[in-house]
């Protein structure tokens, strides 16, 4: 059957009916400013990556190679380069006609040749996609035929199959791509691609996906969409005729990169086929992004970073002129698409057969209609969302904090289960009741039918948990098991998201259909009714926060072991450590900016130690090494999960055998009773800072808390904001802990371990003015920051001296500081741009592990001098016990 007489019903509701009205509304929607905007700024943008690119060339050094190469053109290459786009076209147009026959066009030959190479021409100043040789080609079939939803789908399952087919070229043409990428570049590009064509030969072998989806849109819609979606599914159980595309699809990227291979033979290029073929793949790739017409500029920037790299080493003007020679035979025989145009004739005959010519307005027939009654009601959807989210909030919750409670090793309480209960519930809750609410109106606005209310309820739980479950999963072990190492963007950070994603999607699986199973029963139709009632949760949620507030527990830790008797050389011993502190920030170590008088004035009395360093770059292993008197591999403290090994003999607890009291007040979590580190004391203490939401050290361990931390933090920085003691407590604070136990302090030898923290981050400006900078907001400073933060760090220096020199005072106040052993040292310091870095941990250069350390001696015995020699934070431990002859 010839040309189609008329339009089908349904047909003309998504404009398929090609009147002058039609035809005169298409041509002022491309004639409307934002189209006309949009093409100018491609345009402009085309012509600055040309003339940038091209300028680089011709004011280089050695530009005259540029003409030499090609007036040296191997032509013969050059023939076979245009040979290669003819081939490519002819798999181009095999692979349309075969579409079309799938969907009951049958177009002759003769137009399917002509037809495509007016697309090429067009195709050569217009972006991708449905414009330019896409949109041509809908237009072209549309206009005699009358069947826009067919010519359309047709080209939207080719560019479907073109993406799998270029997925499989660019997958066979990696092994030669290890010279550009490297091996992990390779896989990577492998793993993406791999990701590509398995989701888009999804799409393509299950074309009834399309009218699944289409059930989702509104009543509106779903009528004016219904011909397309028809459409594409049409290929359904057409399996034959898919592969047969996607084999012509293969042929056309193979050859269209066989057009570059030949060109860089062209231009007498010293490189491998291979690699040539496999940095086209990489330069069509480019082009692909919609920035510029025909993705000119962007074709030659991508060749000259591969040719030009270090691994290849191509001239920058033999880099340029591949691409352009290729394009350059591209285009010439696209030119003949303009010529065929122009040529075509009124009332030219495309002889093209239509079948089966009253399909659309079947589909349009099968709509289903719902009525009003039987939508979903948005605040039940709020009510049934929040029950649902509360139970997977108190699910996800206790099961975290179970986690936390089993990792401190019996060293926390039961009140971090409550806390993770209420917490993600009241989250959950909220988020459930939002997502109930908003998926109920959606589902009235689109007219669909309502889920049942048990069935709503399972699959909200189960989304809520299950996504849940995939964040703490992926976290948990990037962070326990590889210890922050692995980067997300590689193979194995994307094969651990994709194994965590995977387990998220079974215990979607489970728990949606072990709710189902139970809401649908009496006991779950209870439930339903009143974890759907939002008094019934509140009540809830003030039950599990007044069992919170039983529960919750100190952060303080006793490890008392039996005291032997006090040796004869027994004297009191202070051991301070300042956290972040640098040597070269102190003047006592030729620091010329910072002011530290009663430090100054202490080092008098003191051995100081010029050539001291930390036996790690951040707190948990470095102090470890300090108590132990091991190095870090010794005492495995390397991680952010490790904790103080058990059966390790620590400094205080070699001191309570020595007949010491032990005591300890520590401002930093990594080295709280929750990691172990109270071994030895009869007191110790973690001075816990004001955490968001009333959390304790315990409940911040919970990852949802971790989170809620940062975004606090990141919205007091936008005005410069860090609240004090948001984040450990200062100085003073600790002094006035210190003052306490000197009130009380024992009669026995009594050892006193102190942890400052103020040189850490966040830097506070002193005297407190509400202004601070933090790692949490800020994790890459620019680098001309760091004048700027070293100066905030300066005066946190100064601040805690000032503490310094009252503890000082008070000790002398006391009688106690001469017979007092004092060690002052630090855990690591901090880097300000030395080596392109902030902040601590990341690096073993000198201002991240040298370290002060001053000791002083009962009497002040040695006092005033230097030890030039190198020392460690491990010889702190074995020194002391052999002052006091332990």
């Amino acid at each position: 059957m010839t040309d189609a007489p008329s339009s089908e019903p349904g047909e003309a509701l998504e404009g398929e009916a090609l009147s002058d009205e039609a035809r005169e509304a298409r041509a002022k929607a491309a004639r409307s400013p934002k189209k006309i905007l949009l093409f100018v700024l491609k345009l402009v943008f085309t012509v600055g990556m040309l003339v940038v690119i091209y300028s680089k060339v011709l004011k280089r050094d050695g530009a005259e190679d540029l003409l030499t190469r090609l007036g040296d053109l191997s032509w013969g290459w050059v023939v076979m380069a245009i040979l290669m786009q003819l081939i490519a076209i002819s798999f181009a147009t095999l692979r349309w006609k075969t579409l079309l026959n799938g969907q009951g066009i049958r177009p002759s030959w003769r137009f399917l040749g002509g037809s495509i190479m007016i697309a090429r021409f067009w195709g050569a100043f217009t972006p991708g996609g449905f414009t330019g040789f896409g949109g041509w080609r809908i237009f072209d079939v549309a206009q005699h035929t009358k069947k826009v939803a067919r010519a359309t789908a047709t080209i939207g399952v080719e560019m479907l199959l073109g993406k799998v087919a270029f997925g499989v070229v660019v997958m066979l043409a990696s092994v030669f791509g290890i010279k550009f990428v490297g091996t992990s570049g390779v896989l990577l590009i492998n793993a993406v691609f791999f990701g590509i064509v398995v989701a888009a030969l999804t799409l393509v072998s299950r074309p009834r996906l399309f009218l699944r989806l289409a059930n989702i849109l509104p009543m509106k819609i779903r009528t004016r969409v219904q011909t397309m979606v028809d459409a594409i599914g049409t290929y359904h159980g057409q399996g034959r005729t898919l592969f047969t595309a996607l084999l012509c699809g293969v042929g056309v990227h193979a050859f269209n990169n066989m057009i570059y291979v030949c060109a860089a033979r062209a231009l007498d290029v010293q490189l491998g086929m291979g690699e040539v073929f496999f940095a086209s793949s990489l330069q069509i790739l480019a082009t692909l992004l919609p920035a510029s017409i025909n993705g000119i500029g962007l074709r030659e920037t991508t060749a000259v970073a591969l040719y030009t790299s270090a691994s290849v080493g191509l001239p920058l003007s033999v880099a340029i002129l591949i691409p352009t020679v290729g394009f350059a035979c591209e285009m010439f025989v696209s030119a003949f698409g303009g010529l065929i145009f122009l040529l075509r004739r009124d009332g030219y005959d495309p002889q093209i057969e239509i079948d089966d010519d009253e399909r659309e307005a079947a589909a349009h027939a099968a709509i289903e209609t719902v009525p009003r009654e039987e939508q979903p009601v948005p605040w039940r959807g709020l009510t049934i969302g929040l029950g649902a989210g509360l139970v997977a909030g108190l699910l996800i919750g206790l099961t975290e904090a179970a986690v936390v409670v089993q990792s401190a090793g019996g060293r926390t309480g039961l009140g971090v289960l409550a806390y993770g209960a209420l917490v993600y519930a009241i989250f959950c809750g909220v988020a459930g009741a939002g997502f109930g609410f908003v998926m109920a109106h959606v589902g009235r606005v689109m007219e669909r039918r309502a889920l049942e209310e048990s069935d709503a309820y399972a699959y909200i739980t189960a989304l809520i948990t299950s996504a849940f479950a995939f964040a703490l999963g992926a976290f948990r072990i990037r962070r326990d098991v590889f210890h922050e190492e692995l980067v997300w963007k590689s193979i194995g950070g994307l094969g651990l998201l994709l194994g965590c994603a995977l387990a998220a999607g079974v215990l979607f699986l489970v728990l949606a259909f072990s709710l189902r199973f139970i809401m649908r029963k009496r006991p779950g139709q209870f439930l339903l009714r009143t974890w759907g009632s939002p008094v019934f949760g509140g009540l809830a949620v003030a039950l599990i926060a007044g069992v919170a507030m039983l529960l919750n527990g100190s952060a303080a830790g006793q490890s008392a072991r039996d005291r032997g008797p006090a040796v004869e050389q027994a004297s009191n011993i202070l051991f301070i450590v300042v956290d972040t502190l640098r040597a070269d920030h102190l003047p006592g170590y030729g620091y010329e900016s910072g002011a530290t008088p009663s430090l100054d004035a202490f080092a008098n009395d003191a051995v100081r130690f010029d050539q001291a360093f930390a036996n790690a770059s951040w707190t948990r292993p470095s102090f470890a090494s300090i108590l132990t008197g091991r190095l870090p591999a010794s005492h495995s403290v390397m991680g952010k999960p490790d904790e103080l090994p058990g059966d390790l003999t620590t400094l205080p607890e070699a001191l309570q055998s020595s007949g010491y009291h032990t005591e300890g007040y520590v401002t930093n979590f990594n080295v709280g009773p929750y990691f172990n580190f109270q071994q030895g004391f009869d007191h110790y203490e973690f001075m816990e800072p004001a955490l968001v939401l009333g959390a304790d050290d315990n409940a911040q361990k919970l990852l949802l808390v971790q989170v809620l931390r940062r975004v606090v933090e990141k919205l007091r920085s936008f005005s410069g904001g860090v609240e004090p003691g948001s984040v450990y407590q200062d100085a003073a604070t600790v002094n006035a802990k210190l003052s306490s136990f000197l009130e009380r302090a024992p009669a026995d030898p009594w050892f006193l371990f102190v942890g400052y923290m103020d040189p850490h981050d966040p830097y506070y400006a002193h005297p407190y003015d509400g202004s601070g900078y933090g790692r949490a907001a800020h994790q890459h400073p620019d680098l001309d920051e760091a004048d700027e933060l070293r100066g905030l760090y300066d005066g946190e220096i100064t601040y805690w001296d000032a503490r310094f020199g009252e503890l000082v005072a008070e000790l002398k106040a006391k009688g106690v500081y001469d017979d007092l052993t004092i060690v002052i040292t630090s855990d690591h310091g901090e880097e300000f741009g030395e080596h392109g870095g902030f902040w601590h941990g990341t690096t073993l250069y000198d201002e991240q592990v040298r370290v002060p350390l001053y000791v002083k001696l009962p009497q002040n015995r040695r006092g005033g001098t230097a030890v030039r020699h190198w020392v460690q934070s491990i010889d702190l431990m074995p020194t002391l016990l052999s002052q006091i002859g332990a």
